[in-house]
């Protein structure tokens, strides 16, 4: 019992298996087992047993009313004395030793049985501490304690059973401050999102209905970077007076539009369209008031706008003429109205400020580094076709870039493969109230795929006079009730200058 007990408690100790130890405790209960048998089944033939005492014949019979001596013998003076037979006391002697060996047999059973309790705790302390030890197929003491890299293929052995309690309690507080930064950005969209607007407001009717729509614009869940106005913030047919003679722009014109704009919700760049300039009394002095008050509107920072997220480059002589590039598009703002309603003015000599245009966006080209173009003005119309020739032979050197010229021609129009190049694509707004939506994704494949637009639902237009629209069903139903905010409002076109 003795040997079996150490010989399963050391093994216990050093290979830390509990099979092993369990199976060399279960010897050692049937060693005790096969002892107790023993023990009940002994019999007095053993080689050690004590002699059967030997026989006496019976004493005679005495005759009635004599006395009779009996003799003595030395059992029968034990008897005399009270004392057990010496078989008797060898016979309890041997009882009690083999109660003392079941005895120590059921402790060391008892003394196993706590073991196997205690050394599974000690092993799930042993895991905590770091400790991790098997034996391998010959029988050795392997370290098998993780690494801090996984390893390239799993361990022919488990490392350890698991432990019946948590090695840890957990802590009463996060074991790092959240950062104030997030780990990474977030993805942004390879697309470019603008709204474009033109030949707005020529009445107080579209006055009035700009802002609405300007907030309808805001709320549309469209994420645009800018607002493009293509030129002309008032109409330029009556423009003569009864005397033949051009009608005066006065600066509260250019004042009253940037108030109306004030109302975007984005940074808003103005093309000079030729009615609020050449069309004027004095076209050096409307081009003074379109610099002090519309030309570099997009840097207000009274407003509240977002930031664009591109540094914006103008033309040093004319900086109605401008560049930059967001999301790989590049942006050109040209000066590119009509031509006026006479040559004698300051700027008469129309085809150097054409060819000006023209040097502005093959420097913007050469200078930038992008995968898409939008260029944008108020007119494409003949009297500026020499910038458009130009235009023709930069498309045709950058066959691989897609580019879209944008203006506006009081009419919806498209043309893809403008002039016959197949990268060149054109647009031009018609004269409503409501901001068109523009989107470019440079990577798309094909030129048609890169520009889309999104007309929304056009609520006023046609000048002369201005006509409101409705929707009774559809998308647009209901879209155009603000219409009915600014009902009152006169629908002819304003004649600026005149009381």
């Amino acid at each position: 019992v003795g040997f079996h007990f150490f010989n399963a408690l050391l093994l216990r100790i050093v290979s830390r298996e509990q099979p092993l130890y369990r199976h060399h405790n279960c010897r050692s209960v049937l060693c005790c087992v096969l002892i107790l048998k023993t023990a009940m089944t002994s019999n007095d033939d053993d080689d050690d047993s004590i002699p059967p005492p030997p026989s006496y014949p019976p004493p005679p019979l005495s005759p009635v009313g004599e006395d009779v001596e009996i003799q003595s013998t030395p059992v029968l003076e034990r008897l005399n004395k009270g004392e057990a037979p010496e078989s008797n006391r060898k016979d309890k002697k041997k009882k009690y030793i083999l109660c003392a060996i079941l005895l120590l047999s059921f402790v060391g059973v008892c003394v196993g049985a706590a073991l196997g309790i205690v050394l599974p705790r000690q092993k799930s302390a042993d895991v905590e501490l770091g400790i991790y030890q098997a034996l391998d197929g010959d029988g050795n003491i392997i370290d098998i304690t993780p690494s801090s890299v996984p390893s390239e293929s799993p361990s022919s052995v488990p490392s350890q059973s698991p432990s019946t309690n948590p090695s840890l309690s957990p802590s009463l507080s996060p074991s790092l401050d959240p950062t104030t930064t997030p780990s990474m950005s977030p993805t942004e969209t390879k697309t470019l999102t603008f709204f474009a607007i033109g030949d707005v407001p020529y009445s107080d009717l579209e006055a009035c209905l700009i802002p609405h729509e300007l907030d309808k614009a805001a709320n549309s869940g469209a994420d645009a970077k800018f607002l493009l106005h293509l030129g002309d913030i008032r109409d330029g047919k009556p423009y003569v007076n009864s005397g033949g003679q051009p009608r005066p722009c006065p600066e509260y014109l250019y004042e009253d539009v940037a108030t109306i704009f004030e109302k975007s919700f984005l940074p808003t760049f103005f093309s000079m369209g030729d009615n609020a300039w050449l069309d004027c009394e004095d076209p050096d002095e409307s081009y003074t008031f379109w610099k002090k008050h519309l030309l570099t509107f997009n840097e207000r920072k009274d407003l509240g706008w977002p930031e664009l997220g591109a540094t914006v480059s103008r033309n040093e002589d004319h900086i109605e003429m401008y560049s930059f590039v967001l999301k790989d598009v590049l942006v050109i703002g040209q000066g590119l109205p009509g031509e006026g309603w006479s040559d004698d003015h300051a700027w008469n000599q129309w085809n150097v400020y054409l060819d000006e245009n023209a040097r502005w966006m093959e420097k913007s080209f050469a200078e930038n580094e992008f995968k898409a173009v939008i260029i944008c003005g108020n007119s494409s119309k003949g009297w500026n076709e020499r910038y458009f020739l130009r235009l023709e032979e930069v498309a045709k050197q950058n066959p691989d870039v897609p580019i879209m010229f944008l203006g506006d021609e009081h009419e919806f129009q498209e043309e893809p493969e403008f002039r016959g190049i197949p990268n060149l694509h054109r647009i031009a707004l018609d004269d409503v109230v409501t901001p068109t939506l523009i989107t470019v994704d440079p990577y798309a494949t094909g030129t048609l795929n890169v520009f889309t637009y999104d007309r929304r639902c056009p609520c006023a237009g046609n000048h002369r006079p201005t006509q409101l629209f409705t929707y009774t069903s559809g998308v647009c139903a209901g879209v155009c009730d603000t219409n009915d905010l600014c009902i009152n409002e006169d629908a002819s076109s304003v004649l600026w200058g005149e009381v």
